[in-house]
């Protein structure tokens, strides 16, 4: 029999930089879609419209971030722990320097595009103190690396039950971050490759088990329970122990094996209990690492661009129900972020600049300048704003005239 205490709920313990609203809106671009088409204010041609522009709109970063890929591939070649190729070029220490420092200024890019927020070493730390009483001991060890960095992307609330003590559970809320990011990157003397990881779902006070080594302990009750139980077979067994010395060596025999077969019961407890956590860790890593190296930076890269398109689908869409008008940054923010709470019930910050500067960028918007240092912002008409797309698709593949 179990007992659960259903009213003694701990209050969530969450560090105050995770409170803040984040940019990072996480609604697939599908059901954004199907929901903006069914805005009463559209008629049959415009959601037509809208779909053909998500398509084109969805070309085009895949486009653009294919790119980036492969450029960003390229530059980790030199210190992937995985790579495989032969006949790589021999880099002189400037040139990996250099490659390096690209590398890194290309990942932290596409944090910030992908809605990525990094911990600094002092919020790392300030999560590592939230470790809980019952929960793994874990100790984080850098010492085999110069560069330890970590980034988050969501953080949710949800509820666990835990045992605490024998047949007693407790429900506790929990705070954990959806996305965890970290690049690491070993010192000079133990070969200097960068190792980059992506895990899910990482409860903020276990945050420790996404470090590269990490040095796994017992928990406190389960370390006093293995103590007790050894203890209390070992007592009975050492009193007897003195007594018969004294009395018969065949009665001492006796009693020493049976002292014996305590301590090896109680060493057999510590192991398997040992094992045990360690198969809690290795199943905590295996059901929360999502990929690592190349192929976290290919997850990094799709989750931007995913990210780029709905930023910019939005702003138009919002633009557009307004299109009788000039709206300011101030009043796109609003109302977008009016809306998605309306529909989603989600409260999120819409990265408004970010939106204004890629619907610029692919001329579907028009400026004005309202007032000094004050713009106004109107979107083309739908087809206006497909036939620019497309014709801009049609120019990016251009070859001069070959004889």
């Amino acid at each position: 029999m179990n007992f659960t205490f259903t009213n003694f709920r701990p209050q969530i313990v969450t560090p105050e930089f995770l409170e803040e609203r984040e940019h990072f809106l996480p609604i697939r671009i599908e059901v954004l879609l199907e929901r903006m088409v069914q805005e009463e204010r559209l008629d049959d041609m415009e959601r037509e419209h809208f779909r053909v522009l998500r398509r084109l709109l969805a070309d085009r970063f895949h486009y653009e971030y294919h790119r980036d890929l492969e450029s960003l591939k390229n530059d980790f070649v030199p210190f992937d722990p995985d790579c495989e190729t032969l006949c790589e070029p021999e880099y002189t220490d400037g040139q990996l320097r250099e490659i390096r420092l690209r590398l890194y200024d290309s990942i932290r890019e596409v944090l910030q595009i992908g809605n990525y927020r990094e911990m600094t070493p002092e919020q790392f730390a300030e999560c590592l103190e939230l470790q809980p009483i019952g929960g793994l001991s874990v100790r984080v060890d850098t010492g085999d690396f110069d560069q330890f960095h970590v980034y988050y992307r969501g953080v949710r609330q949800r509820e666990e039950t835990e045992r605490i003590l024998f047949f007693w559970k407790r429900t506790r809320p929990v705070a954990s971050l959806n996305r965890v990011f970290v690049i690491a990157r070993f010192k000079p003397e133990y070969g200097g490759r960068v190792l980059v990881k992506m895990f899910k779902d990482i409860p903020v006070e276990n945050i420790k088990i996404i470090a590269p080594k990490v040095k796994l302990g017992m928990p406190v009750f389960a370390r006093v329970k293995i103590g007790g139980s050894v203890a209390g077979s070992l007592i009975t067994p050492l009193s007897k122990l003195v007594f018969a010395f004294t009395m018969s060596w065949i009665y001492f025999c006796i009693i020493l094996g049976g002292l014996l077969l305590a301590a090896f019961k109680g060493t057999m407890s510590f192991l398997n209990s040992r094992t045990k956590y360690m198969q809690v860790y290795s199943s905590n890593l295996y059901y929360r690492n999502l990929s690592n190296n190349t192929a976290a930076l290919t997850t990094l890269l799709d989750a931007a661009e995913t990210q780029e398109l709905k930023e910019t689908l939005l702003g138009y869409f919002i633009l557009y129900l307004n299109r009788d008008r000039d709206m300011t940054e101030e009043e796109l923010d609003t109302a977008t972020e009016r809306w998605i709470d309306e529909q989603f019930g989600h409260h999120f910050d819409f990265e408004v600049v970010d939106a204004i500067r890629k619907l610029v960028e692919k001329e579907i918007v028009h400026v004005t300048e309202l007032s000094p240092g004050q713009f106004g912002y109107r979107v083309r008409s739908l087809p206006e704003a497909l036939v620019q797309l497309d014709q801009a698709w049609d120019d990016f593949n251009t070859f001069p005239n070959v004889a």
